[in-house]
């Protein structure tokens, strides 16, 4: 049976910790995963880049995958700045984690040798 064709490649940013059950779960539905490791954001805590081709009609499934494998979530985290206000306690900040940053980009070939 032949494979359709490749013609769409998503570029997916996503936290580090839900990295392996994404990737787990994107092989068992048969898409084949690149991975990137990259450190960046807001928190420059470790993030994971994918490399994921795929015909264009398994874009819905794709998404429906990271929706449900990769959600946000808030984390408190000390800010930066110290503040006299009260001593030993750091300031708070409220900061969005997790979920993806998706790029889909046209393939015109795709070759794998």
């Amino acid at each position: 049976m032949q494979q359709p064709a490749t013609d769409r490649m998503a570029i997916t940013i996503v936290d580090g910790t839900q990295s392996k059950d994404l990737i787990k779960a994107l092989n068992e539905q048969g898409f084949y995963v690149t991975i990137l490791d990259a450190v960046g954001g807001f928190l420059h805590e470790a993030l994971v880049t994918l490399m994921v081709g795929m015909p264009h009609h398994q874009l819905p499934q794709f998404f429906a995958t990271i929706r449900q494998r990769c959600p946000s979530r808030i984390r408190y985290v000390p800010m930066g700045v110290e503040l006299s206000l009260a001593p030993g306690y750091p300031m708070m900040i409220e900061a969005r984690v997790g979920g993806a940053t998706v790029f889909i980009l046209p393939v015109e070939r795709f070759i794998q040798l």
